[in-house]
């Protein structure tokens, strides 16, 4: 990794879309990001929190926090580079828990960056992202589970595949062990994107979209 190339393509190719975000919503950006997004991949530098054998760059900790600080000068940088959250975090999750199918079906083109996801947390009625303190339950049918409350701030939700969704599963269990992590498709029956909560007077999408 040579982050002094990276500075460069930062600031050549990122600072100058900058200006844009004032004018036009994420959709309408999203041809020249994916430009941009296709030399980040050309240059090998793709993913950098995932492992090689998924398609990253394999970086370790301090080396990701390194170049994190470089992509962090542009609110587009980790986009840019397939390392946004909440997709990096989920993607870390799939990777060490999720089954052979999960990875195929949600993890795979998540990394490749041809889908999006959200993380599914906080609640309207409880302080807080607090995972001790949630309404919302998931109760098992056969090989199902049935799914009821409501989330705030899901960050990234608009134009999102898939929801990571933390529910109670085990109400009489100790604190710690009550919530189960549960990927939930966008387009189940019952999800439903309510709105974009807007965030210092603006209602953005994807990267800034609170649901």
């Amino acid at each position: 990794m040579n982050l002094d190339h990276i500075r460069s393509f930062v600031r050549e190719e990122l600072f100058t879309l900058e200006p844009k975000l004032f004018t036009a919503d994420f959709y309408q950006l999203k041809p020249m990001l994916d430009e941009k997004r296709k030399k980040v991949k050309e240059a090998g530098w793709w993913a950098p929190h995932m492992p090689k054998e998924y398609g990253g760059m394999g970086l370790d900790l301090m080396e990701l926090a390194e170049l994190s600080e470089v992509l962090g000068q542009s609110p587009v940088g980790h986009y840019t580079f397939g390392n946004q959250a909440p997709d990096a975090g989920n993607m870390e999750v799939l990777k060490d828990f999720g089954s052979a199918e999960q990875k195929e079906r949600f993890l795979q083109p998540l990394v490749s960056g041809d889908i999006r996801s959200c993380f599914s947390m906080t609640e309207p009625d409880f302080a807080g992202s607090n995972p001790v303190h949630m309404g919302t339950t998931a109760i098992r049918d056969g090989d199902s589970y049935v799914i009821n409350g409501r989330k705030w701030f899901t960050t990234g939700a608009d134009g999102a595949s898939f929801a990571i969704v933390m529910c109670v599963t085990d109400p009489e269990g100790p604190k710690h062990k009550r919530a189960t992590q549960i990927i939930v498709p966008t387009d189940t029956p019952g999800f439903e994107m309510v709105r974009n909560i807007s965030i210092m007077g603006e209602a953005n999408q994807c990267w800034f979209s609170q649901a």
